[in-house]
């Protein structure tokens, strides 16, 4: 009989190197979208004459959608799997990243602060 093997005693593989790139993969973009909007409001506030209720507004928005959609997508991850909802999320987080590009109000800004904490909230088992 041999004796088991410590996960601890394993060499590092290439299958071990991909497993960390797609799983800190969506860690990783969560961060930077989280993180941006600081950076970016720097830019935004005089674009779209924000005041200081409106950036509060902005840097909260993404956590409440992040709250909702924690709660949300937790359920239907449960239905879909894991791995299909991992997908749909990081292409929404693209679109509507892509979509924020457009926003010319601060109304239409906090509407995609929100929609991408909401995507976000998928993340999070």
């Amino acid at each position: 009989m041999q004796p088991s093997r410590n996960f601890d005693d394993l060499k590092f593989s290439s299958i071990h190197r991909r497993i960390l790139l797609w799983g800190s993969g969506g860690p990783f973009l969560d961060g930077y979208v989280l993180v941006m909007i600081g950076v970016a409001l720097e830019q935004l506030t005089p674009a779209l004459k924000l005041d200081a209720d409106w950036i509060g507004l902005l840097g909260a928005g993404t956590l409440a959608g992040l709250f909702v959609g924690t709660s949300l997508f937790g359920y239907i991850s449960d239905k879909v799997g894991r791995r299909k909802m991992f997908l749909i999320d990081i292409i929404a987080i693209g679109v509507i990243s892509v979509a924020t590009m457009f926003v010319s109000s601060p109304v239409e800004l906090l509407v995609m602060r929100v929609l991408i904490g909401i995507v976000i909230g998928a993340d999070y088992p």
